[in-house]
């Protein structure tokens, strides 16, 4: 339930938000009229914040408590709902708000507690009548409810706490089950690849034995192609014998590697980018690309390397920023080269969610213009693309975008990755 509603935006909100309008609201209406409707109204759409926007939450949690006290409303069933948006702050809010927002919760509680042991209007009913309540009576009242209700708020916002670590640190059962599984997959996976490395070795010494006696032939066909032309022939032909040796054990070699992984006969290529943004889009990441200028045929393995960045930096904008991040892909086909820039705006996304003190989003610093200038991002996935890039002539670079994301940005010379340099072709 936790992941489900984590993994939508508004929508849970929405559905707790009409819960406590229509079922708990109801009840107040037909109660106690439309003022106590307004108090409901309050506390429902405080449920629409608690992931964005939380000062709007507490803001709205204070203004259902000056109703309640404003109006002198006797026990209302929206109160309830106090106690299940504690669990949700618990669960959702981010800090500092994961606390302010539980402290709005514990002041709101007790001013139900206030307002109903020190209500005029409110005497116990015994047998039929009424006992007035004297001042110590109402002071008791106050106190036994405050106790209760600051503890199921507590508890409440406790239990959101400790879901959602479980979830995030723990997972389900079904996860560590999972988990085992791959884990176990993949112990015998190594085990497998550990013994075809031993394999591998022995054959490559044979490799490099027989790589030996091709260049010694080779050399010795040389000299004796100069003195007698048959001993020349029959040079080349231990050279062909060996060579054909070599190439036998080299598949053999590539074979034994390659065991166990599927090596596809298709490579991917610029056609199959519309395929990797809808599979993008599925799994949560917002993926639009674009070409500018005419395009040119391009080297087969210089299209599978560029399709590889490509790949990867997505595959680094989907594990290291929030969901909802858009990433754009811009593919400008220039005369002397060609130009692949991936974009993403992950660094906006996640100050929109992290209020400041004032509740607006997180203000920009000096701070964050030193790091976008200075501060250098490493990685295997980003010396790898670079490595891809270098491999054709090519460059690559990784820029911080003040405030809004990241930047990759490739080069690629003409002379590195066309098929054909002629323009009209």
């Amino acid at each position: 339930m936790l992941r489900w509603i984590q993994n939508r935006n508004w929508l849970p909100e929405i559905a707790l938000s009409a819960f406590v309008f229509l079922v708990l609201g109801g009840l107040d209406l037909a109660t106690q009229g439309v003022i106590a409707m307004l108090y409901s109204l309050a506390i429902a759409a405080s449920f629409l914040f608690v992931r964005r926007l939380n000062f709007l939450a507490s803001a709205l949690v204070l203004i259902a408590s000056v109703i309640e006290v404003s109006f002198s409303l006797v026990p209302i069933f929206s109160s309830i709902g106090i106690v299940l948006l504690a669990f949700v702050v618990g669960a959702f809010s981010l800090q500092p708000w994961r606390e302010i927002n539980f402290v709005v919760a514990i002041f709101s509680g007790l001013v139900f507690a206030a307002n109903v042991g020190f209500n005029p209007t409110i005497n116990l009913a015994v047998f039929g009548g009424s006992i007035q309540l004297v001042q110590l009576g109402r002071v008791f009242i106050f106190l036994v409810l405050a106790l209760l209700t600051t503890s199921l708020i507590s508890l409440s916002w406790v239990l959101g706490q400790l879901s959602m670590t479980r979830l995030v640190h723990v997972g389900t059962e079904i996860d560590r089950l999972v988990y085992q599984e791959k884990q176990l997959k993949l112990s015998i996976e190594i085990a497998e690849q550990s013994k075809r490395f031993e394999i591998a070795r022995d054959i490559n010494e044979t490799v490099v034995q027989r790589l030996s006696s091709v260049i010694t032939n080779a050399e010795g066909g040389i000299y004796s192609a100069k003195a007698n032309p048959d001993a020349g022939l029959r040079a080349l032909e231990k050279v062909l014998e060996s060579a054909r040796g070599t190439h036998t054990e080299l598949r053999r070699l590539f074979d034994t590697i390659n065991r166990g992984t599927v090596v596809s006969t298709n490579l991917p290529t610029f056609a199959d980018l519309d395929s990797l943004a809808i599979s993008m889009r599925e799994i949560g990441l917002d993926f639009s690309i674009s070409h500018f200028g005419k395009r040119f045929a391009l080297d087969q393995s210089a299209e599978l390397a560029i399709y590889r960045i490509i790949f990867e930096a997505l595959k680094n904008v989907r594990q290291h920023n929030p969901k909802g991040t858009r990433a754009a892909v811009e593919i400008s086909w220039l005369e002397n080269g060609l130009q692949v820039i991936i974009k993403d705006n992950g660094v906006e996304i996640l100050r929109r969610s992290s209020a400041g003190p004032n509740g607006l989003p997180l203000p920009y610093e000096a701070k964050d213009d030193l790091d976008a200038l200075l501060a250098k991002v490493s990685g295997p996935g980003l010396t790898a693309m670079r490595e891809r890039a270098e491999s054709f002539g090519g460059s690559l670079e990784l820029k911080r975008v003040v405030g809004i994301g990241f930047t990759v940005s490739a080069m690629f010379p003409a002379t590195g990755i066309r098929v054909n340099l002629d323009p009209d072709s």
